[in-house]
């Protein structure tokens, strides 16, 4: 099995509980993981060149994940959206090397790029289990903060 396909897999599987069983803070992930994985595909330059020199549609979408990252750690009620949006941080700073020194392998710069999407499943089953877990010692569990916008 490729990285790829072992990615895809933990990507599906991940989301997949997600959708089935997170809460609105979960689901809303789902949604940012996904568009930003397909995202990355179409941004990502043509194979021959790929990750050769710093992939700047890859980097705006990492930064337009990371807004809506932020976003949600700031009305959400769960505190695992701040290390999502702590990792995705970390993410956006991985384009800095190759920015820098354009010499980076392209193998070293892709490593250093797609490393934090994996912990980032982690992160996300985890609240996703953290969730279903407090549903059934209390009967119901907030999504968002008193204040949030985000709220229905």
């Amino acid at each position: 099995m490729s990285r790829l396909d072992f990615f895809l897999s933990l990507l599906t599987i991940v989301c997949l509980y997600s959708m089935i069983r997170g809460g609105e803070p979960e689901r809303r992930v789902v949604l940012i993981l996904i568009a930003g994985f397909v995202l990355s595909i179409i941004a990502t330059t043509p194979s021959d060149e790929m990750y050769m020199h710093p992939e700047v549609g890859v980097f705006i979408v990492d930064l337009a994940m990371l807004f809506g990252f932020a976003i949600l750690a700031l009305n959400a009620e769960r505190y695992w959206t701040i290390w999502m949006c702590s990792m995705q941080v970390i993410q956006v700073m991985s384009h800095i090397p190759k920015m820098i020194i354009p010499e980076l392998l392209p193998q070293a710069y892709y490593m250093i790029v797609a490393f934090w999407a994996y912990p980032m499943l982690i992160v996300l089953a985890i609240g996703t289990y953290r969730h279903q877990k407090r549903l059934r010692l209390f009967g119901a569990d907030r999504s968002w903060s008193d204040f949030s916008s985000l709220q229905r």
